[in-house]
């Protein structure tokens, strides 16, 4: 079992373990969280449920932290696609999270896109120029090695 699925069920037990619901609805939950839009759908509509707005305000931000964190986790895994699934996700709910522009244009250099990391790395560096992470892999020149490779 990969460690994607392990976190779904593991989201999922939780969600029933307060919610004593039917396995029927356990398997709609699971079938939700098939792909990385699934954690946030998922996130979203336990929001819903919920009349406070700082409690809103955290399930969303719960959301962009477990599929940046895994992001991240499969970066480590090298697989690069899932990466950008992730990070696509979270750019649809918030489009200037600089984590996963950068994040996004890592995954496009492994996977020889150097256009579309040239893209999301001119965004992340409009929107928050003195990133750490960023200033991080620039001063290894390792990013630039990748960018220039992949146009040559």
């Amino acid at each position: 079992m990969d460690n994607f699925e392990e976190f779904r069920g593991i989201l999922c037990i939780s969600h029933v373990e307060e919610d004593d619901i039917s396995s029927h609805k356990l398997e709609l939950l699971v079938g939700k969280l098939e792909n990385p839009f699934g954690i946030l759908d998922f996130v979203k509509g336990l929001k819903d449920e919920v009349c406070n707005d700082e409690d809103k305000s955290d399930f969303s931000s719960l959301a962009v932290a477990l599929n940046l964190n895994l992001g991240a986790c499969y970066v480590k895994e090298k697989n690069f696609d899932k990466v950008g699934q992730l990070c696509s996700a979270v750019l649809c709910y918030i489009t200037s999270n600089v984590k996963a522009y950068f994040r996004r244009a890592v995954a496009a250099l492994e996977l020889n896109k150097p256009d579309l990391a040239f893209m999301d790395l001119a965004q992340a560096i409009r929107i928050d120029p003195t990133n750490r992470e960023f200033q991080q892999k620039t001063q290894s020149g390792d990013l630039f090695i990748g960018l220039v490779s992949g146009f040559c």
